[in-house]
C-alpha cells in the first residue's frame, strides 16, 4: 500500500504571507525494468542503456507548495515552491499544470486583479498577466546539441540530477474579451544546465528564440487557450480548448502540427439540476508533425518533466485521450462523482502502442466543522506490450481525511 500524510498552514502580516504544505510519502519497492524498456528509452530519447535495477521503496518527508509572498497594490510576488494551472482543462492543462511537483527556487509575479490598457487597446478587455522562473529537478541527462559544439555529447548519468540543473521560465497573458469569452496565450522555455549556463544573454536568447548555428538555444513552447459560454446556454454550457506548439512564437498558425485538447462543461444537466457533466479529449501526436516530438527536445532530452512527471497534460507524449467526469451534488459541499478515461498510445512512439481504460467512483464530503472525507475506487484495464505481454487489470482504492483547525478570535 501507499500512504501520504501531510499538513499545510499559512500566516499573514500586512502585505506578507507565508504558506507551507508538506507530506510524508511512503511507497513499496517496484520491479526492475526489462531490457526492452531500457532499449526504448535509448532509442527514443537518446539515453544510454541503463542498469536494470529495481525501484527502491520510498519513505520521505517532502515540502510541496511552500513560499513567501508579498502583495504590492494589484501585484503579488512570491518565492519558493508554487503550483500553477495555466488553462481551462480539468485533467491537466497542456502547457503548465500541477501534475508535476512545484519547481524549486521559483520566483512568481502575478497580477491578481485585471486591468485595461489605455486608448483603443481598452477594447481588448480585461487583462491578467503571470510570469515565473524556477529550477527543474530530477533530470538526469542533457546534450550539447544546438550549442555549436562540433561533436555533441551526452551529459549526465543514471541516479544523479544534472548539476547545475536547468531552469524553466514562463509567462501567460489572459484576456477577458467579453463576459462570456476569455482567451489566453503562454510561453515556457527550458534553458541553463551544464551545456548552456544561465546568464542574461542566454536568458534573453532562449526566451525570444534567437538562433545559433541554425538552431534555437533552449527548449521553447507556446500555447493558446479559450473558454466560451455558448449563446442561449450562458449559465449552462461552456466550450473550451487549448493548443500547444513546439519551438514556434505562436501556436495559432500551426494547428495541424500542434498538440491540442478541449472539452465541454455542462454546469447542470437539464432536468437534473444537481448533476454536472464534463467531456474532454485531446491528442499529442499531430499527424502533420513528428509524433514523438511534443514535450521533447534534442538538447534537453530528459523531457518536459519535473522530478519525473510531465508538467503538461495527463494524456502524455504521443497519445490520444478522452475522459468524462460527472458529479451529483448532494449539497453545496457534498458530492458523488463518476470518472471514465480512455487513452491510446501511438505505436510510432511506444512499440506496438497500447491502450488504457479506467472507471472510478468517488465521493467528497465536508462533514461538520473542519472535517473533509474523500474516497475513491478505480478499476483499470490496460494492454501495453512494452510493459506486459497480456492484458492487465487492477483495482485501487484510496481514502483521504482532512481537518482544518478553527482559528481563535482575539
Amino acid at each position: 500500500f501507499n500512504t501520504v500524510d501531510g499538513a499545510s498552514g499559512w500566516a499573514a502580516a500586512g502585505p506578507l504571507v507565508l504558506y507551507a504544505r508538506g507530506e510524508y510519502q511512503y511507497a513499496p519497492s517496484g520491479p526492475a525494468p526489462t531490457q526492452s524498456m531500457l532499449n526504448f528509452f535509448n532509442s527514443t530519447d537518446g539515453w544510454p542503456t541503463g542498469p536494470a535495477l529495481p525501484t527502491a521503496s520510498i519513505s520521505r518527508f517532502r515540502l510541496l507548495d511552500t513560499y513567501l509572498g508579498l502583495t504590492l497594490g494589484n501585484w503579488q510576488f512570491s518565492f519558493g515552491k508554487n503550483s500553477l494551472w495555466w488553462g481551462p482543462s480539468n485533467g491537466g492543462t497542456i502547457i503548465f499544470s500541477d501534475n508535476a511537483l512545484p519547481l524549486n527556487n521559483m520566483f512568481t509575479v502575478n497580477r491578481v486583479s485585471p486591468f485595461r490598457l489605455p486608448w483603443l487597446f481598452r477594447y481588448l478587455g480585461d487583462l491578467r498577466v503571470e510570469a515565473f522562473i524556477g529550477h527543474m529537478t530530477g533530470l538526469p541527462f542533457q546534450t550539447t546539441i544546438y550549442t555549436g559544439a562540433t561533436a555533441p555529447t551526452l551529459i549526465g548519468q543514471y541516479g544523479k540530477n544534472l548539476h547545475p540543473e536547468p531552469f524553466l521560465s514562463g509567462g501567460k497573458i489572459s484576456i477577458k474579451v467579453t463576459p462570456n469569452f476569455e482567451f489566453g496565450m503562454a510561453k515556457t522555455t527550458v534553458y541553463g544546465g551544464p551545456a548552456n549556463p544561465l546568464n542574461i544573454t542566454t536568458f534573453l536568447d532562449s526566451n525570444f528564440g534567437r538562433h545559433y548555428h541554425g538552431d534555437v538555444l533552449g527548449d521553447g513552447r507556446t500555447s493558446a487557450d479559450f473558454a466560451y459560454r455558448l449563446p442561449g446556454l450562458r449559465n449552462w454550457l461552456t466550450l473550451y480548448g487549448e493548443t500547444l506548439s513546439e519551438d514556434e512564437p505562436s501556436p495559432i498558425p500551426y494547428m495541424r502540427r500542434n498538440a491540442s485538447q478541449g472539452g465541454l462543461y455542462l454546469a447542470k444537466v437539464p432536468g437534473i439540476s444537481r448533476l454536472d457533466l464534463r467531456l474532454e479529449g485531446g491528442y499529442t501526436n499531430p499527424v502533420a508533425f513528428c509524433g514523438i516530438c511534443i514535450y521533447y527536445n534534442g538538447q534537453y532530452n530528459s523531457g518536459y518533466n519535473n522530478d519525473g512527471r510531465l508538467i503538461g497534460t495527463w494524456i502524455g507524449r504521443a497519445a490520444q485521450g478522452e475522459q468524462i467526469h460527472a458529479n451529483y451534488w448532494l449539497g453545496p459541499r457534498k458530492r458523488i462523482g463518476v470518472d471514465l478515461r480512455h487513452r491510446t498510445l501511438d505505436p510510432g512512439y511506444v512499440p506496438q502502442g497500447g491502450t488504457q481504460n479506467e472507471v472510478a467512483v468517488n465521493a467528497d464530503i465536508f462533514a461538520g466543522p473542519g472535517f473533509r472525507f474523500t474516497a475513491n475506487v478505480q478499476y483499470e484495464r490496460w494492454q501495453i506490450p512494452l510493459l506486459a505481454t497480456t492484458r492487465q487489470s487492477d483495482v485501487t482504492a484510496s481514502l483521504q481525511i482532512a481537518f482544518w483547525s478553527t482559528p481563535h478570535k482575539h
